[in-house]
């Protein structure tokens, strides 16, 4: 009888804590939603810079992006005071936590290279380039992120990992824009417009750079929900991969930007 009585208390607790955290993963999966629509916006602004309607849902996103920050950081803290949450959960909540300083810090990289964009002009002469540049940089960070956001809602270790692989592409295009930079205007005398233009794209390619950096946070941050490992700081990431022999790990070298 007592164990009964055990099992019907515990019960709409048990209920309470699955639905608060239902709703605190409703909550992350609208703010990766936004954040990953943020980078098909931006992306776009980068043919077409001037385009007001896109300037305007950039900055109605980035505040939605703002409010859900904090709203699932106290939904966080609020959930470890309230249900005491066991290994696995506590796991699960303060993967959210890492994941959505991620997401926000993406969000605000966004609106620096929305900034950046309105004030370059493509139509001076060698610039016109850059817009292929960016495209594929775009791509890239764009796809690290989906992967990083995939990784965690469908719990694959294996996606997690392939973006923390993706991560040495993004660092060489944007050593290739600062280098090209260099070569296409050395010894060139620039008017304003052209300084600001290399200052602008200097700028983006880094912040580009920066949000593929955020993707493999989000990435490490998944790979600790799935695994319970933390290998933030491990200069070597064992790394899954599979062929027709099975399942292989291979050792990369997280500091080796070459």
């Amino acid at each position: 009888m007592n164990t009964l009585n055990e099992n019907r208390s515990s019960t709409p607790v048990l209920g309470i804590k699955d639905k608060y955290l239902d709703q605190l993963h409703s909550d992350f999966q609208l703010l990766s939603e936004i954040v990953l629509t943020q980078m098909i916006k931006a992306e776009e602004l980068v043919y077409d810079n001037h385009n007001k309607d896109l300037v305007d849902i950039l900055k109605r996103n980035e505040k939605l992006i703002n409010s859900l920050d904090i709203t699932i950081k106290e939904k966080v803290i609020n959930a470890i005071m309230l249900f005491t949450p066991r290994a696995s959960d506590l796991r699960r909540l303060m993967a959210y936590h890492d994941m959505t300083i991620s997401m926000e810090r993406v969000g605000d990289l966004i609106e620096n290279i929305s900034l950046a964009l309105k004030e370059i002009d493509f139509s001076i002469q060698g610039f016109e380039i850059y817009k292929k540049l960016l495209g594929k940089m775009f791509t890239q960070t764009d796809k690290m992120l989906r992967k990083a956001v995939f990784a965690f809602s469908g719990v694959s270790h294996e996606m997690a990992y392939d973006t923390i692989l993706m991560d040495d592409k993004v660092d060489k295009l944007e050593r290739k824009i600062e280098r090209k930079l260099a070569e296409d205007f050395n010894n060139q005398i620039l008017n304003t417009q052209s300084l600001v233009n290399m200052m602008n794209l200097n700028s983006i390619s880094y912040y580009l750079e920066r949000i593929g950096d955020k993707a493999v946070d989000i990435a490490e941050s998944a790979v600790y929900l799935i695994e319970g490992k933390d290998i933030r700081h491990d200069k070597f990431v064992k790394v899954h991969k599979k062929d027709e022999a099975g399942d292989k790990f291979q050792k990369i070298d997280k500091e080796d930007k070459t």
